[in-house]
Parts: structure tokens; sequence; C-alpha cells
């Protein structure tokens, strides 16, 4: 430090200086003493410039001295103060930097210990970094932990604002990772269940618990604009739809305070579906992160509502294909059947050879549609991805339609693929479409099925049949939603939808799906 060392200068030039400048004096008098008459001016010079002189030079490098050591003292205090605010800096830094409590804590210890120069402990919450050195300890407030260090001189006052600052950037980690759970626990909520009521349910008990809330309630909006209490939990609110006014109506568009201690937001995603209700102390700090929680809840009641719709949409699908199935197939064969069995009633008199045949023909047809109608109760019942998974599902499905159908099935499936719910559903669909057209028009005598994953891109769905085949697939409207209809479900995931055939080679379904 210049000032420094210009202070030792100054020091070392007011023990030199003022002999120095008093021999001079003494030796330029006497060297001239023969030239000159001793009288009481002599001495009088001699004591002047060599008394006087130096102590005024003695007493200006003092004053000199001081300034300067005044000037070290405030550029180590200004050096200091850059130090703490550097230090201070680091925290917040490192704090928003880390990813979670032990990894702040670490690398906070590690800055504090770098910038302020001695050695620097820190716990918190259970979580330890730094050099223990049995110095200053002071405690984090608002945690469970403290601050420790061994600085040269010590200072509470000062540790016990950088332990403020500490515990300020160590619990803004900890509301951060309790955020980060929330989300993660939102979206895992969001997949794991598809009933509205018991996914509302799931959610609000998450956003309950995050915001510290004594009470809550998820209102949804019917089609005639009433708001229908769906979960409510320890909240007085209305038990019936009601028509939304007032407080209610104004939380459609925003946040707004129902009182002093709850809080109504809309659930919007697009168009508002609902409002979220939350009652508890300190919430209006809350709203931001609230508002984003209430967009996760509106999608996911979107979701919900299109799932339903899309179920709905199904089942009427599904009703068409068996009434087309029946008026084109056990209808039109039990016509068929009725036909012969009054052909071979009239000809049991005449000509009971032809009636017998009849008869016979009656007999195939019969137990043709018998399989058939088994078939159809197969292929209807319901199969519980959830409880079995999409795998084992697959492998339970195919096996058993096969023992149905009659014919052979080569089971190539992967140890686990990672798809959506919705993807796994769209394949599985693919599945029993794709089976029930080789049953019923293919006949084969083996089906392989195969199941490849893509990687990052999704998973592959082939299955291969040894049956007829045949011609111009794209214009075939072969069972259950048919192959164009399969293809809508492929293509509507973002995925791709194939079938090659030919007659008398078999036919292949392709199907893709992203993850």
């Amino acid at each position: 430090m210049a000032s420094h060392s210009l202070y030792r200068l100054v020091r070392l030039a007011q023990r030199i200086l003022p002999p120095l400048i008093a021999s001079v004096v003494v030796v330029f008098e006497l060297a001239l003493l023969p030239y000159r008459h001793v009288d009481s001016l002599l001495w009088l010079r001699l004591g002047f410039y060599g008394l006087v002189g130096p102590l005024v030079t003695y007493a200006v490098l003092e004053w000199i001295a001081q300034e300067t050591l005044e000037k070290v003292r405030a550029e180590r205090a200004l050096e200091e103060a850059n130090r703490r605010l550097l230090a201070a800096g680091r925290v917040f830094r490192e704090a928003l930097e880390s990813e979670n409590l032990e990894e702040a804590v670490s690398r906070i210890a590690r800055a504090l210990g770098e910038t302020l120069g001695y050695p620097v402990a820190l716990e918190a919450e259970g979580v330890h970094a730094g050099e223990e050195c049995g110095g200053m300890r002071v405690e984090l407030p608002g945690l469970k932990g403290y601050l420790e260090a061994c600085p040269p001189e010590p200072e509470r006052v000062f540790l016990e604002v950088l332990a403020h600052e500490v515990a300020g950037a160590l619990q803004s980690v900890v509301a951060r990772s309790r955020d980060r759970l929330t989300l993660f626990e939102v979206d895992q909520a969001l997949k794991a269940e598809a009933n509205l009521d018991r996914l509302l349910e799931g959610l609000l008990e998450r956003i309950q618990a995050w915001a510290e809330a004594e009470g809550g309630g998820v209102l949804l909006m019917d089609e005639e604009g009433f708001l229908v209490p769906r979960v409510v939990r320890h909240l007085a609110l209305p038990s019936h739809p009601f028509l939304p006014d007032g407080v209610w109506k104004g939380s459609l568009e925003g946040p707004v305070f129902v009182d002093e201690e709850t809080v109504a937001l809309p659930l919007k995603a697009r168009e508002t579906v609902g409002v979220l209700v939350l009652k508890g102390k300190g919430l209006s700090r809350r709203i931001p992160f609230l508002s984003f929680l209430a967009s996760q809840v509106a999608l996911a009641v979107r979701n919900a509502q299109a799932y339903l719709r899309a179920e709905e949409l199904a089942i009427n699908e599904e009703r068409t294909r068996i009434a087309r199935e029946i008026h084109d197939g056990i209808a039109q064969s039990l016509a068929f059947m009725a036909l012969k069995l009054d052909l071979a009633e009239r000809l049991l008199a005449k000509d009971q050879e032809a009636a017998l045949k009849a008869l016979a023909e009656v007999k195939e047809t019969l137990r043709a549609q018998i399989r058939e109608v088994r078939r159809s109760i197969f292929a209807l019942r319901p199969i519980d991805l959830e409880r079995y998974g999409f795998l084992e599902s697959v492998r339970r499905y195919a096996q058993a339609f096969a023992e149905q159908a009659g014919f052979r099935v080569q089971l190539s499936l992967p140890e686990g693929v990672g798809l959506s719910q919705a993807s796994e559903l769209v394949l599985f669909r693919v599945l029993q479409e794709a089976l029930t057209n080789a049953a019923k028009h293919g006949k084969p005598s083996r089906v392989e099925v195969e199941l490849l994953p893509l990687g990052e891109r999704g998973a592959r769905l082939v299955v291969r049949d040894n049956g007829r085949g045949f011609q111009n697939a794209e214009a075939q409207g072969l069972g259950g939603f048919g192959l164009t209809q399969m293809r809508e479900r492929v293509e509507a995931r973002g995925g791709r939808f194939q079938v090659r055939s030919e007659p008398g080679k078999g036919t292949e379904v392709v199907a893709e799906v992203p993850y």
C-alpha cells in the first residue's frame, strides 16, 4: 500500500533529519570559526539553528506522519468495508447459483473464507461446511444453525449483520427448493391421476401445504356459467352452484381478496375454467407463485375435461361400431340362418339330404357367429393399464386374444418404455384394432407383436401377421375405428402410422408415438 510506505518513510526521515540538521549547523559554524569573531551571536546562532531547526523539522514530519497514518487507517477501513460488501454480495450470488441447501451452505462458507481472509464455518438445518476454528459464533436468525469466524480483530456487530445476510440468502434457497418440490409434486399429480375430483383433491392438498393455508377450495364453471364447488376443505363456501357476482365475478379475471385472509384466484388457461380459493395468513406475498400454480390447475382441468369428452366420443364411436358389426355380421347371419331353417323345414318331407345340408350350413354359420361374439366380448373387456402397467397389459392382452382367436402370437417387448399415459393408451388401442382386424379379416396362423423404444424420439409398435392380406389398405374400414381412425389417433399424438399389405402375404401395422 502506497500510503503505508509513505508513513514508514516519514518516520525514517523523522529519526534522521533533525540530528542531521543539527550536525550540519554545528559543523558549518565551527568551520567558519577561524574567520569570525567569537561572541554571543555565535552561540545564539548555534542554539537557534542547531536546536530550533531540528525541532521544527521534527514537528513538521510528525504532523505529516500523523496525516499519513490517518490516511493509512482510512484506506484500511475502506478496504475492510469493501471486503465486507464483497463478502455479502458473494453470499447472495452463491445462493442464487445453488440448486439446494447443501450446495448453498458449502459455496457460501468457501466464498466467505476466500473474501474475508480468515477461517469461516457455517451450519444451517443440519448441513455443515467450512473450517472450524473455535472463534466467535453467532446464530442464524430464522434457521437452525450458526456462523463461526476467527477474524484478527473480533467484531461481533459485523458478524451479526453478516449472519442476517447469510440467513436471508439460505432462506431464499430453502423457499426456492420448496417451490421446485411443489411444482414437481403438482406435475407428478397431473400425470398420475385421471379422475378429476381426486386430481383436484391432490392438487389442493399440495398447494395448501406450500402456502401454509388453513383451508382451500376449487370451484369450476359449468356450461351455464355457474360456479360449482368441486373440492372444499376447511373453508366456508356455498355447497351449491351459484352465479358469480361481486367479488366472485372479479375473481374470474384476477386475484381478489374475499376477506382479509381469503384470496380467490382465477383458474385460467386461455379461458377461465374456475376459481382457486385459499385462506391463511401472509397469502398476499405468495400471490405470484399461487397464480402460476392456479394456471397449472386450470390446465389439468382442461385436459381432464377434454379427456372426458374424448371418452364420450370414443364410447359413441364404439357403439356405432358395435351396431354396424351387428347389422353387417350377426344380424345378416341370423337372417341367413332363418332362411336356411325355413328351407330345411320345407325340404324335410321332400328331400332329406338337401334339408340336412341346409341344417349343416346353419350349424357352421352358428358356430362362426358364436366365435365372433366371443371375440367381440373379449375385445370389449376393459384392460386396467394402471394396475398391470403398459408392457404387462400388452403381454396379457395379446396372449389372451390369440388364444380366443385361434392363432399363435410371438411377442418382442423391451424392459421398459418412457411413454406418457396418453401415448401408452394410443398404442394399446392400435394393438387392439390390429389384432381384431387380423382375426376378423386376415385369418392368420401366426401374429408377431414387436415394441421398440426409439431413444429420445418415442416408441414403435409393429403388429405383423401371415394372413390373407388385402389391396388398397387406406380404403378399407377394417374393424374398430378402422385404419383411418387408427391413423388419426396416432397422428393426433404427433406420431406416424403406416399399413403395408399384399394379398396372400399378410399385413403389417406400424405405429410410432413420441415420448
